[in-house]
Formats: C-alpha cells, sequence, structure tokens
C-alpha cells in the first residue's frame, strides 16, 4: 500500500498549488473545505472524500473539490480493485465536470491549461481501465456483467466505437442474437459512413444469411475504398452469382483477374461463370489458363468432357494426352484420345492408345 499512497502525496502537492482562487465560498464552505484539506493531508481518503462532497453540496462547480475527488477515487480504483469500475467512473465525471467548468474561465493561466491537459489524460485513463475491466470479464467468460461494463463505456463516451464493436461481437458469436449484432452494426456505420471495417462486416454478415442483395451493397460501397483487393472483388462475384447476376459476376471477377492472372482461385470462379452463362468458349479458356498454371485431375476431365460436347477432336486429342502424359495411370483419358482419334480417322494414333488401354487396369 506504500507506492499508492506516495502517489497520492504527489498529486496533493500538485493540487494544492493551484487551488483556483477565482472561486469564493461562504464562510461555513471554507470550514469544510479547510476540514476536507486536514483530512486529505493526513491521507484519511473516507474522511477527506466526505467534507469535500459537503462543499459540492452548496458550491457543485468548486473546481477544486471536483479535482480532489477525481484523485481519491482515482487513489481508490487502483487500491481496491473488486470495485474499479464503480470508482474509475467517478474519476471520469469528476474530471469531465472540472474541465467543462475550468474551460469556461475568460482568464485561463498557463497553470490552467497545464491542469486541464492533467486532467484530461486522468479521464482517459479512466475510460480506458473501464473498457479493459469490461474486456477482462469477457475473456473470463462473464458475458453480462462485460456487456454491462461495455454499456457504461458507450454511455460515457457514445462517439467511440470499441465498445460498439464489442457489444456486436458478443451479441453475434456469444448469444447467437443476430438482429441486435445487425442493429449495432448499422449504428456504427452511421457513425463513420466509410469506415471500411464496418462496410465489410456487414456485407459478411448478410452474406452468411443468404441476403446478398444486402451484401452486395456493402461490398459495392467498400470497392472505392479498396479498388484492387481481390477479397472484396471475388466478394461482388459472389453476390452477384448467388442473385444469378452473372453478367455482373463476370465483370467483377475479370477485374479480378486483371490484377492477378494467374490465380487459380479466380480463374475457376471465371470458369464457373462463364459455364453458368453457357458460354462454353470462354469456359474453355479459363479452364486451359488454369491448366497451363496448375494441372489437376478435375479439370482435365471438365475440360475434356467440353471439347468432346463441342466435337472439336483436334484439342480433345491434344488434351487428352496431355492428361494421359500428367497421369499415366488414367484410362479415361486413353479413351478419350481413341474416341477422338476415331472421329478424325486417324487409325496410327487409335491404334497406339489402344495398345497402352490394354496395359491399364
Amino acid at each position: 500500500m506504500k507506492k499508492p499512497i506516495i502517489i497520492l502525496c504527489i498529486i496533493m502537492i500538485a493540487l494544492t498549488a493551484c487551488s483556483p482562487a477565482r472561486q469564493k465560498l461562504s464562510p461555513q464552505g471554507n470550514v469544510n473545505l479547510k476540514t476536507a484539506d486536514v483530512y486529505y493531508s493526513q491521507q484519511n481518503v473516507e474522511q477527506a472524500e466526505t467534507y469535500y462532497k459537503i462543499v459540492l453540496e452548496d458550491n457543485p462547480d468548486y473546481v477544486f473539490a471536483l479535482r480532489r475527488l477525481g484523485v481519491i477515487s482515482l487513489y481508490k480504483a487502483e487500491n481496491f480493485t473488486a470495485r474499479e469500475v464503480e470508482f474509475y467512473e467517478s474519476v471520469y465525471h469528476y474530471y469531465t465536470k472540472a474541465i467543462s467548468i475550468l474551460e469556461q474561465f475568460a482568464d485561463l493561466t498557463d497553470q490552467d491549461r497545464i491542469d486541464i491537459r492533467d486532467m484530461k489524460k486522468r479521464k482517459e485513463r479512466a475510460w480506458t481501465r473501464i473498457y479493459l475491466a469490461a474486456t477482462k470479464e469477457k475473456d473470463a467468460g462473464n458475458t453480462q456483467k462485460a456487456m454491462e461494463i461495455f454499456e457504461l463505456a458507450l454511455k460515457l463516451e457514445p462517439e467511440r466505437p470499441e465498445p460498439m464493436i464489442q457489444l456486436k461481437n458478443i451479441y453475434l458469436v456469444d448469444l447467437k442474437d443476430d438482429a441486435k449484432a445487425e442493429q449495432i452494426l448499422l449504428q456504427l456505420l452511421t457513425k463513420d459512413p466509410n469506415k471500411l471495417e464496418y462496410l465489410m462486416e456487414l456485407g459478411s454478415f448478410y452474406y452468411n444469411k443468404q441476403n446478398y442483395a444486402e451484401a452486395v451493397k456493402y461490398f459495392e460501397k467498400a470497392r472505392p475504398l479498396i479498388p484492387t483487393n481481390i477479397d472484396n472483388l471475388m466478394n461482388i462475384s459472389a453476390c452477384y452469382y448467388e442473385l444469378k447476376d452473372y453478367a455482373k459476376a463476370m465483370a467483377a471477377t475479370k477485374a479480378a483477374l486483371e490484377i492477378e492472372p494467374n490465380n487459380i482461385d479466380i480463374l475457376d470462379n471465371a470458369r464457373s461463370i462463364a459455364a453458368q452463362m453457357q458460354d462454353t468458349e470462354q469456359a474453355t479458356i479459363y479452364l486451359k489458363r488454369k491448366l497451363e498454371i496448375r494441372p489437376e485431375e478435375e479439370d482435365f476431365s471438365m475440360l475434356a468432357t467440353y471439347l468432346y460436347n463441342k466435337q472439336d477432336w483436334q484439342e480433345l486429342i491434344k488434351y487428352a494426352e496431355d492428361w494421359y502424359n500428367w497421369n499415366k495411370s488414367n484410362k479415361i483419358a486413353v479413351e478419350y484420345v481413341i474416341w477422338a482419334a476415331q472421329q478424325l480417322g486417324n487409325k496410327q494414333l487409335e491404334t497406339k492408345y489402344s495398345a497402352i488401354k490394354k496395359t491399364l487396369p
């Protein structure tokens, strides 16, 4: 307990030096103030607190008493951790009021400005400690207690997004209350309409709810902020795909391909969209590009099917041979070569691959 007492003494000295003489008290008010100061100098914080509060009963704007009560509350918060949130809230309120009053003085001195700056730091510290107390409760699994403290932090500083984000996470993940989480997300976006984090989170929220029309609105709003972001372009494409607006889905995918032309996932997405648009030519082009980068069994099979249906026997022979050379045990690839060779009347190739077929299981 010695360290906090030393800290309290240091703060006492600083505050004694800057008592605002401009504010007058009644004779009884002066008696109460002197009594409080005596107890304060003796580090009898309980009695000092009682008398400073008595001073404020008749003089609620008396800055010196407000500041002393702020110091006492700070001392209590750091020494009685079971009630730290309660005491830090008091710190916040005392300093908020003291700052507000002091800033209204027409004849602010350099010392006043130093005091205001100091109180603002202590006020910020108090709010931060309240917020951290809430996160500590959340991490410990005390959801209800955490929510209460986050609500307090939000009440003290409504414009700060951190408590709202934490509350949103609790509603979404812990309580499975999607409606409340959505409400908070929309409130956050109202406060900061161009905040990328909120736009992306709302897009993902609605996408997971299969509300693709709403989801794409937010992904599109995010697009000017991150025009070359592949993930967002693919989010946009996925939404339009689910909405069966394949032209817009393809446009977003092509924009992504311009940035990463050899991205396997984007090429596969483009192939899938082209297939939905019944554009076999485009689907084939994307499959071929994908096979050049990273051959896969499924893609060879799909391309062979496309070429077979198209009756493009020469191309079918080329890619079926590539398929066989990539996987020498693949009997299906061999059969495609034989079939295409028969259609072209290429007896030599048919004979060659018929012999190979006999060696395969």
